[in-house]
């Protein structure tokens, strides 16, 4: 090898080595331990909320839009102001951003798709057909957004709710009330498992503001809408009905969350062997078959106008 070619490779291993260096020192400063920066988050005080300011205005702003995508019926509007909730928008103007978004997407896509076409030399027809058809996918679009996000989140708050559930055990029998273990759990997950530390915090203040503790905690699993939630609810109603202790009652319901959460993934293990089913079938067992079976029709093909000539 050349003298420069051999310069050139020493000069980029030299190169890769320093910035290698560079980025593992400044991830090694950069790095804070979890008390730090709960401690940064404490000292920071609270912010100004200009994001629900902003989203506000352009509620009003796109308030005639949103009429259009409306529904006529109340219990639909109710059931529809639900849904954006548990998505996690609880501020008013997330159902009129929500409503006015579904009729811009689908206006967007079939003026997108009239102009694109009305530039073609030769258009594509039926192109009113065509129009209707990607205004009604860009009007559906946003409901499918939304309950992928719904899932997301209850699945988020389900995976979180056996340990804080443990964690609010052990601060009920460590001597604090169930309100002050509430708090001290929302505070302590809040890292961990942020949008439960959200859904347990507003429990605590609506406890706080004077509604029943086990209303707060139906408003919680209503708000959510997760199940395990809901169970939860009857518990501690069953519990302060009856004037059993509520640590046992959690850390029953607790073995109970880990014990259907692992009921859950067995079931879903049991998915994989059908589920592997269909690709084995339409995508490896053709490959296999033309792997061991080509070279003998192959032979075949060439051996059988032999044979017809003898």
């Amino acid at each position: 090898m050349p003298l420069d070619g051999v310069a050139l490779i020493a000069s980029f291993l030299l190169l890769a080595t320093v910035l290698t260096a560079v980025m593992a020192a400044r991830s090694l400063l950069s790095r804070e331990s979890v008390v730090a920066r709960r401690l940064k988050t404490s000292d920071a005080g609270p912010e100004p909320d200009d994001q629900l300011s902003f989203l506000k205005r352009l509620a009003r702003a796109l308030g005639l839009v949103a009429k259009a995508a409306q529904p006529l019926n109340e219990s639909e509007l109710s059931r529809l102001r639900l849904r954006v909730r548990m998505a996690g928008f609880r501020s008013d103007p997330g159902l009129q951003i929500f409503l006015a978004s579904k009729v811009i997407l689908g206006l967007v896509l079939a003026l997108a798709f009239a102009w694109v076409n009305s530039s073609l030399a030769r258009p594509l027809e039926p192109g009113v057909i065509l129009a209707v058809g990607l205004f009604a996918t860009g009007y559906y679009l946003p409901s499918t957004w939304l309950s992928s996000q719904v899932k997301a989140r209850q699945l988020a708050i389900e995976r979180g709710l056996p340990d804080t559930l443990d964690l609010l055990v052990t601060c009920i029998e460590a001597g604090l009330g169930i309100d002050a273990a509430l708090q001290r759990v929302a505070a302590e997950t809040r890292l961990a498992w942020p949008l439960l530390a959200e859904e347990l915090e507003q429990t605590f203040l609506e406890v706080k503001a004077g509604i029943p503790r086990v209303e707060a905690f139906r408003r919680m699993a209503h708000r959510t809408g997760v199940a395990e939630l809901k169970s939860l609810s009857a518990t501690l109603a069953q519990s302060q009905a009856f004037g059993t202790s509520v640590a046992l009652a959690l850390r029953v319901q607790a073995e109970s969350l880990r014990v259907r959460r692992m009921q859950r993934a067995e079931e879903r293990a049991g998915y994989v062997s059908v589920r592997m089913s269909f690709p084995l079938i339409l995508c490896i067992l053709p490959t296999l078959f033309t792997v061991v079976l080509g070279p003998a029709i192959i032979n075949i093909t060439k051996v059988l106008p032999m044979l017809g000539k003898r």
